[in-house]
Parts: C-alpha cells; structure tokens; sequence
C-alpha cells in the first residue's frame, strides 16, 4: 500500500455529539495526501453509525474503521491506530476535538519538509471553554529538557514521525504522561509548529477524562498501573530520567495521602 505524509488517528468512545465535527474538520482538508483512522472503544451511543454515515459520504477518501469488541481505553485505542498506519507522520485528535481550519495539514507538511523532517513537532493548541472563551496555548520549548518536563503531554499536542512513534501503556486512565516520557527519549531531533493545530473541547462534560462514572471504576488501578510503567521504563537521556524519578516520587506521595493530580 502506498504511504502516505499523514496518519490522522481518532479514538473514539461515545463522543455522539462530537465525532461529526471532528471527522470532518480532517476530511476538509485542503491536503490529501493523508490516512484517516478511527477507533471506535465499544460506544454505547449511536456515534458508530454517524461514523459509517461519514465514511459513506467522503469514498474519495482513506478512511480506516476500525469498531472493537471489547474496550482498549484510549491508549490501546491509539495503538491498534498505531499498528495499521501507513503515515510517514502520525497525528491523534480526540473525537470531541476538532482541527482550527481546512489548511492544518498543509501548513504541517510544509513546515515539516522545509525544515528537515524532524522526528517530533510540538503543536500549539486552543481550549474552547465551558464558558465560551476561546484562548491559544502555544508550545515553543526550546531544548528537550523542557519538553520532557512540560505539563502539557496530550498526544494531539505533537507530530511525530513514525519509525520514532512509542506505544501507549494500555487499559488505564493515565496513559499520557508514560508514553510522553518514553517518546522524548525516543527522538533525536524537535521542533516547534508556529499556528494553532486543534481545538481542545473542555464543553464535552462526558469525556473519558472527565466521566465520574468512568473514573471511579479505573482511577486506583490506573494510579497504580501508571507507577508499574514508570519503574518499569529505562531512559537513554538524563532529562527523561529526571522527569520519571520526579512522576514516580509524585505518584508515591500521593498513593500515601490517598490522592493523585497527574
């Protein structure tokens, strides 16, 4: 199968009243030469069929559908996204999310091959608030270090070639903040993407972040599962290593005083 520049890789879990606007935020896109992968994590809503309803309006497409069986959590979401792409990037927008216009892909690709294809692109971002406002966060670490010890791990927050692409810790709720330790120690060379790539949704009040019901049944075991990753990963560089003592030290405190802010 021929490659192309840009996997885009949607999980997806009851975002019904999102997933329209997300898909087609990417299939508007002035840039074709992308794949579009979705994962649907046994919704329970009736987003699957406004997912097939879009597949079967955009044919001229590369759309992979990918409807589990039994639940993968948004890390092994990601991963089955992961494992059946052909990009020579990879990027991953939540399905509440939405990219900012239709010219996103071909700002990144001209950016990315005018600059010496970098493993890893940090991308700025807007937070669409409760209350309506719309602000910009933007991204410009300098060095590694900084990278490593930023709050702002999401996955939709970089663009990351993928020979360099790590998998994500699977089956919990903490699955971020591993796997962006681990992909920085995994690439040699970054860069900062100078416009806004997505709108990050905080109006979506049944997101899996944001779910009580979801959070309750996985928070202990998540904690507890994200502190196993944690010992468990060796760092090549020392600014990793420092940023995994740090998280390990945070996550122990907080399992003795029975609370946890990641």
């Amino acid at each position: 199968m021929e490659e192309k520049f840009f996997s885009i890789i949607v999980p997806n879990y009851n975002n019904s009243n999102y997933i329209e606007k997300s898909l087609k935020s990417i299939l508007s896109q002035t840039l074709n030469d992308y794949e579009l992968i979705i994962i649907d994590d046994v919704s329970t809503d009736d987003s699957v069929e406004k997912i097939e309803k879009i597949i079967n309006e955009y044919t001229n497409k590369s759309i992979k559908f990918i409807s589990l069986k039994e639940k993968a959590w948004n890390g092994g979401s990601r991963n089955i996204g992961i494992k059946n792409a052909i990009g020579k990037y990879i990027l991953f927008l939540d399905s509440d999310d939405w990219l900012v216009d239709n010219l996103v892909l071909k700002n990144l690709y001209e950016y990315i091959t005018k600059h010496n294809y970098p493993d890893f692109l940090r991308l700025q971002f807007r937070i669409l608030t409760p209350e309506e406002k719309n602000f910009l966060v933007p991204l410009y670490e300098d060095n590694f270090h900084d990278i490593a010890n930023s709050c702002f791990v999401g996955a939709p927050t970089k663009c990351i070639k993928r020979e360099k692409m790590v998998l994500f810790p699977e089956n919990t709720l903490m699955e971020d903040a591993v796997h962006h330790i681990a992909q920085v120690d995994n690439i040699e060379t970054f860069d900062n993407f100078d416009k806004p790539v997505f709108v990050y949704n905080k109006q979506n009040t049944h997101s899996t972040s944001t779910d009580q019901k979801q959070q309750n049944s996985k928070w202990e075991s998540s904690l507890y599962r994200m502190y196993a990753d944690l010992l468990d990963l060796k760092c090549k560089h020392d600014y990793c290593e420092e940023r995994r003592q740090w998280k390990l030290n945070q996550i122990k405190n907080n399992i003795k005083n029975d609370s946890f802010v990641q």
